[in-house]
């Protein structure tokens, strides 16, 4: 470990153990003002976090709203052990080091939820956060109540209802370096003594912060469009339910990429036209991507009291669309005239849940779950005329395609119990599981075609393909797998301050088949041919901690080890492809700890840590980097190794003022401190793909009236204007076209330092 990074990880974790420190050794006098209660549904109930046995991260609206919080990315920064990137293709969400890789065909190693409807797709994480009550991020394998593919953890966003009494708000926000504009307006209140209704829309346009040279145009710009309804009822005080239909339309035309760090003959060989720019300087020189996204989405949600119980019932359909263009060459000349790629995602689910009264000597949640969905995408990737131009053998490239389809259908349901048993009045015992049975078929097909331009011959065309091992073919399959994953929970009440833990747990992620492949399994003509059906993931966690609240002080410490078997990993083949392997059996264990204190009336401290060791116990089927030596099988041996994307300390202070200046007027002041140390950011652990540790600062002031009513705010993200690079790779037939004499590589970089002005009005 670098003794630098360490101490500086060791100064943020520190924050938590003052806050302790000071608590358990001060008298145990409340301060002036107390700390307002988080209550979570973390468990399918409601309840507060301080009596919840899981390492959990909440983060209210009213917090998102106050730091200009927009997407679950920009969350992530905040949530220790919880990192949430981009890459050219897709979105990784990560906790505790664990993800999924950039396949469509994966399930996400990390379950997100929005109002009880699980959101599948990797891309879903860019919809816009508006209006919400909090969002809980779990930490740790969720097997009972959240299901499959909460492996690693669940992220739950749970949106505002209806309010009791009419209320209207309008919020509005200005960045000025990057002209970024939004806009959100909220009506809400009752209909009548029964019905009551929430209507959101928002607004989100951005200029972007990177210059394309080529396009001549500012990236990322996007622009975002979101509509929000509700209805809940409470007819004859049996009954009560409610209806959400939400529709999302977001655009995103270029990202923050830049080439760097050029190596051996790469300068050399893409020279003149194909010459990229390798200066780290917010410049891009590409032909562009596109992104077009859409989301439909209803829910509603039925509870029936049936006898001292509720029964109750949610039923949801979710409908995603996605068409992209990509230029996957990332150079000014069109060489490889981008991957159009579309996605078509559609999902019907049905969940019954019989839920016990808290407080006896035995609770209870009970239930059954059906999910279906249908999955069709397709990709387009064109070798320009350009390659006509070069020698042999890429001139056989020119004017050539391969077109790709893809098609899944699954079906799944599930039985989920969990128990909770007093064993005495300090001590309860808590025992589940959950019974996963899906099926799932698949078929792919890549067609190889030549358009009027193309020179060569057709062997010429297919054998040239072949040797950047992609081949015409069509596949199909279907399979069906049961999981059953226990789980079991002690829970020791020690004093009514202090409340201990400890957690057995068995998560699972869904075998599928893979969408990226460029040949069979089965080939005897290429030189990595690559799969097409992988296998469920599984993890076995252990976990304990501790819990101390009181009015003015919360603290939580959790520490935990958890064993993964059939890691699902993308190993890149050196040409263009992502070959799907179960490769991989690995060991996260680590500690965090959060906590908030009341400092007097008007101050509030809260802070959270987390250090995470990852190892991988067996991985010799890694993706080698620039010049590093295979081993007999063509691949490298990571065994041992740390993944990428692992930081071993994370962690975030933030200190919250809010004082009255009159009868009339309100002063806020809020500073906050996010912190990583270093991290490999590549999947090929490549170390020339590096971060170093990083702080990055935000600030808040504001003004407003005491009630709320109004507020005009200055915001500040990235103070220190810290460059961090969220993922990178090698440049696309770099190696290749320089005969493995030279390359370069490629990042997506955060958003650089902005300042944003707010204002709010209720009426």
């Amino acid at each position: 470990m670098n003794r630098v990074n360490f101490k500086r990880g060791a100064r943020v974790g520190a924050v938590v153990a003052t806050v302790l420190a000071a608590s358990l050794h001060g008298p145990v006098v409340r301060a002036a003002g107390e700390l307002e209660e988080i209550v979570v549904t973390a468990q399918k109930r409601a309840e507060s976090v301080a009596d919840v046995p899981i390492s959990i991260s909440v983060v209210t609206g009213t917090q998102l709203t106050s730091y200009g919080i927009n997407n679950l990315e920009q969350l992530a920064y905040s949530v220790p052990n919880l990192k949430i990137t981009q890459t050219a293709l897709a979105n990784r969400i990560a906790i505790r080091g664990i993800a999924s890789g950039d396949n469509k065909g994966f399930e996400q190693s990390v379950a997100m939820f929005v109002d009880g409807i699980y959101y599948g797709r990797d891309q879903l994480v860019r919809l816009p956060l508006v209006d919400l009550a909090r969002v809980e991020v779990l930490r740790g394998p969720q097997p009972t109540l959240f299901g499959k593919n909460a492996i690693a953890g669940a992220i739950s966003v749970v949106t505002q209802r209806p309010s009791k009494e009419f209320e209207a708000s309008v919020d509005g926000l200005h960045e000025f370096e990057h002209n970024e504009t939004k806009f959100t307006g909220v009506l809400s209140g009752p209909l009548s003594d029964a019905v009551g209704a929430r209507l959101v829309v928002n607004y989100r346009d951005i200029a972007g912060w990177m210059t394309n040279t080529t396009m001549n145009r500012k990236e990322p710009s996007t622009k975002e469009g979101y509509i929000r309804g509700i209805l809940d009822f409470n007819g004859n005080n049996a009954l009560t339910g409610d209806l959400k239909i939400e529709y999302a339309d977001f655009k995103i035309k270029g990202q923050s990429r830049e080439v760097f760090n050029p190596i051996g003959t790469y300068s050399a060989v893409f020279t003149g036209p194909l010459a990229v720019e390798t200066n780290l300087d917010y410049r891009r020189q590409d032909n562009g991507y596109d992104s077009r996204n859409h989301v439909s989405n209803a829910v509603l949600t039925l509870n029936y009291p049936v006898g001292e119980n509720t029964l109750t019932s949610v039923t949801g359909y979710l409908d995603y669309g996605v068409k992209e263009i990509i230029d996957v060459d990332f150079s000014p000349v069109s060489l490889l005239d981008g991957t159009n790629q579309q996605e078509d995602y559609r999902q019907l689910s049905q969940e019954l849940r019989l839920t016990s009264p808290t407080g006896g000597a035995f609770n209870y949640i009970a239930g059954a779950y059906y999910q279906k969905t249908d999955l069709d995408v397709s990709d387009h990737t064109l070798f320009n005329k350009t390659f006509l131009g070069f020698g042999p053998p890429f001139n056989a490239l020119g004017d050539t395609s391969n077109d790709r389809t893809f098609a899944q259908s699954s079906k799944l349901w599930s039985a989920f119990a969990q128990g909770e048993f007093a064993v005495s009045d300090k001590v309860r015992v808590t025992i589940g599981a959950r019974y996963n049975n899906e099926s799932k078929s698949g078929s792919r097909n890549l067609v190889i075609g030549r358009g009027p331009l193309s020179t060569a011959a057709a062997p010429v065309v297919i054998g040239t393909f072949r040797a950047l091992n992609i081949e015409a073919h069509s596949i199909a399959g279907n399979f069906t797998e049961g999981v059953f994953n226990p789980m079991a929970n002690v829970k020791f009440n020690v004093t009514d301050h202090v409340m201990l833990y400890a957690t057995y747990a068995r998560g699972s992620k869904a075998g599928g088949f893979d969408i990226r492949s460029n040949s069979l399994p089965t080939s005897t003509t290429v030189a990595k041919p690559g799969a097409f059906q992988f296998e469920a993931e599984k993890a076995d966690n252990v976990e304990a901690g501790i819990r101390f609240n009181r009015s003015d002080l919360s603290l939580h410490l959790s520490v935990y080890n958890t064993k993964y078997k059939n890691l699902q990993t993308n190993v890149f083949d050196g040409t263009l492809n992502f070959n799907v392997r179960n490769a991989a059996s690995a060991t996260t264990k680590g500690v965090e700890a959060d906590g908030r204190v009341k400092l007097g009336e008007f101050w509030t401290l809260s802070g959270s840590a987390a250090y995470l060791d990852f190892n991988f116990d067996d991985f010799k089927n890694g993706q080698c980097y620039y010049q590093q030596v295979p081993g007999a099988n063509g691949f490298c041996d990571y065994s041992g190794k740390r993944n990428a994307l692992t930081p071993e300390w994370t962690g975030n202070v933030a200190l919250d003022y809010r004082m009255p200046l009159s009868s009339s007027l309100t002063f806020g002041f809020g500073l906050n401190v996010d912190y990583s140390s270093s991290f490999i950011v590549a999947a090929n652990l490549d170390p020339r793909m590096f971060q170093p540790s990083f702080e990055k600062y935000g600030a808040r002031l504001s003004v407003g009236a005491p009630d709320g009513r109004w507020e005009v705010s200055l915001i500040g993200r990235n103070l220190s204007d810290e460059r961090i690079l969220q993922t990178a790779s090698t440049m696309p037939l770099a190696t290749t076209i320089t005969k493995n004499t030279g390359v370069a590589y490629n990042g997506i970089f955060d958003r650089p330092r902005t300042i944003a002005l707010t204002a709010s009005m209720k009426f």
